[in-house]
């Protein structure tokens, strides 16, 4: 299927650093009808995509998306009017956007302006359809719950939302983890990990075979890693690399990624924004059916219902890990489409609130 895609910008607070915010916007062919032959009656989905990807990670999944709502032939609840994909400010094409406050600034970069960039976008009047559910991948789905921090109950502008994979932590969960020797502390190995990693490739072709050899990206969907050798590169030189002429590199430096785990007071956060907002805005969570990373007891914490956290539904993709959407686009697909499906998906959060003043500083 080909999709129709176009891409926006928006521009954050100067106090805020001006942060460039990159989206594409994702529909099936059918809208390029004539606007008297389309609808814009339905559904619109706001992805927001986990740490070292970028917003076109999420293609494959949106195409798997727009195929089963076509083979549906209105037999379904749900429509999907469009898709929207957003970078977060240190990723894919809004780090290059970036690259001088990055280089210049790098705290500038943390959980209010990553949510800003979903607070703007929702704001701004360019999303169509009746109602928008918020979709995040593991830290984007951190961010997405982030965003409606300071948001009355009645105004709540997403109909629904989908957190994959979702990273959150219980406070004692965190102390847990960080009081934790080197060797069994998962956040201080993932960093060191991320800092020794290679980031200069002589080419992208180069970069390629290095990837699709080495865990996570080797159990990746091809187009998924295809997409990430476009998009999560970038060529060289850098502010990073000044100096070196030819050649690729990570679109977000291991600098950035790194210091992007130590956020996690903001999955604590969005753990008590969950006990607020789950009574009354349906949370569906997808996870992996192999859990390489997010462990039983955190998933626990999250779905404890004696702390007002009572999912709409959990939905499992097997075969899949942490990276889900990633290693299966497809079943990511199909999970989201049932929720977009069901009768919880929808509720009152009419386009009006989208566009009316949350109380937030944006």
């Amino acid at each position: 299927m080909q999709l129709l895609i176009d891409s926006f910008l928006l521009t954050g607070k100067p106090e805020r650093g001006s942060i460039q915010y990159a989206y594409k916007r994702y529909r099936n062919p059918y809208a390029n009808l004539p606007k008297d032959q389309r609808t814009t009656s339905g559904v619109a989905l706001l992805l927001i995509h986990c740490i070292n990807t970028h917003k076109e990670t999420w293609e494959p999944t949106i195409e798997s998306l727009f195929e089963l709502q076509s083979s549906a032939n209105g037999g379904n609840n749900g429509n999907i009017v469009e898709v929207w994909s957003m970078d977060s400010p240190n990723h894919g094409y809004a780090a290059y956007l970036n690259e001088e406050v990055l280089f210049t600034r790098p705290e500038i970069v943390n959980w209010s302006t990553y949510s800003d960039g979903l607070k703007m976008i929702m704001k701004s009047g360019l999303i169509s359809g009746d109602h928008v559910i918020g979709v995040g991948h593991s830290a984007g789905a951190t961010c997405v719950v982030l965003s409606l921090d300071g948001c009355p109950l009645d105004r709540i502008p997403y109909s629904s939302l989908i957190l994959v994979e979702p990273p959150m932590l219980s406070r004692p969960l965190l102390e847990k983890m960080l009081s934790s020797s080197d060797g069994t502390n998962l956040l201080h190995m993932v960093i060191k990990a991320v800092l020794k990693r290679k980031d200069v490739w002589s080419s992208r072709e180069e970069a390629r075979q290095f990837f699709a050899k080495r865990y996570p990206w080797k159990k990746w969907d091809p187009r998924v890693l295809d997409f990430f050798i476009d998009y999560g590169l970038r060529d060289l030189p850098t502010a990073t690399y000044p100096d070196r002429q030819e050649g690729v590199t990570l679109a977000c430096p291991r600098e950035q990624e790194a210091a992007t785990y130590t956020l996690y007071e903001g999955g604590v956060r969005s753990l008590e924004l969950l006990s607020v907002y789950c009574p009354v805005v349906p949370v569906h969570c997808i996870i992996g059916g192999r859990p390489d990373l997010i462990s039983d007891e955190t998933r626990a914490a999250i779905w404890d219902v004696n702390e007002g956290r009572r999912m709409a539904s959990i939905a499992t993709v097997e075969g899949a890990g942490h990276m889900v959407a990633q290693e299966s686009p497809h079943g990511t697909a199909d999970a989201i489409w049932n929720i977009v499906n069901s009768k919880q998906a929808v509720l009152s959060a009419k386009r009006e609130m989208r566009t009316h003043n949350w109380n937030h500083d944006t």
